[in-house]
């Protein structure tokens, strides 16, 4: 018999399936024995983790399992328990609400233990990464800019980011921590430049044997010329400035292409 909250709350595909009750609330004597087993392990100081860890079965029992690495400390393992094994970010969220504690080194930083949970799941499967851009945005009081931001793979929109940075560089501006800042918008621009190269990388320009440049009007051929962000084709010795079109005399370095 599984239980757990992954059914109740739409869990995902590495999650517990089939499961009808949250944990402690099963029908009978088995929700009462597991609702008191839950609240001892939480809060009781009479047992040893580490040793009791092994004794629970692998498969299940994942609430009592992440219990017992939150009394150990191990909050990335715990985080992931909820948010893969059964599959329900909630539960991840309410634990980092249940833990956070600015001025404890143990649990400052555990929202930023969510986000790697998130970004870096186990057996391959794919990056959460709307759920971890969420919660950059609703918890970016309790996130290091610059260390969030370092979580997030290279090729994150930095539109998806606006809301963590709006809320985030006001947050730090009333708190003059002007060091977090800069690190972040250098995090962000290296994001944006990544953004765009990904963009650039994917576009063609096909030059046909009756090419012609715009300015000369000369064929290409195999001459050395110059594509503006436009698709506009120029031949190397016709062209004045490398940033802006001689056809329609757009400065794309002060103004770079949609």
């Amino acid at each position: 018999h599984r239980t757990g909250a992954g059914a109740r709350r739409g869990g995902g595909g590495a999650g517990v399936l089939a499961q009808r009750h949250a944990a402690g609330q099963e029908p009978g004597a088995l929700g009462k024995m597991r609702a008191k087993l839950l609240a001892i392990l939480a809060s009781s100081d009479h047992y040893t983790p580490a040793k009791i860890l092994p004794k629970l079965p692998m498969v299940d029992l994942y609430e009592e399992r992440a219990l017992i690495l939150s009394k150990m400390g191990d909050h990335q393992q715990a985080l992931n328990l909820y948010a893969h094994r059964l599959g329900d970010p909630s539960l991840a969220q309410e634990y980092c609400e249940r833990l956070y504690n600015p001025d404890d080194e143990k649990t400052q930083e555990v929202y930023l233990d969510l986000l790697k949970v998130y970004l870096r799941p186990p057996d391959g499967a794919a990056p959460m990464t709307n759920q971890a851009i969420s919660t950059m945005s609703k918890y970016f009081s309790r996130l290091d800019p610059a260390k969030a931001l370092d979580v997030l793979p290279p090729e994150t929109s930095l539109r998806s980011l606006h809301n963590f940075f709006e809320s985030a560089v006001r947050q730090h501006s009333e708190h003059r921590n002007n060091l977090d800042i800069t690190k972040a918008l250098l995090r962000a621009d290296h994001l944006k430049v990544s953004d765009e190269y990904q963009q650039r990388r994917s576009r063609r320009v096909v030059v046909t044997a009756g090419k012609r440049c715009k300015v000369s009007g000369a064929k290409l051929g195999t001459s050395a010329f110059l594509v503006y962000p436009n698709n506009t084709c120029v031949l190397l010795g016709e062209k004045s400035d490398v940033h802006v079109c001689p056809v329609s005399g757009r400065n794309f370095k002060e103004s770079p292409a949609d």
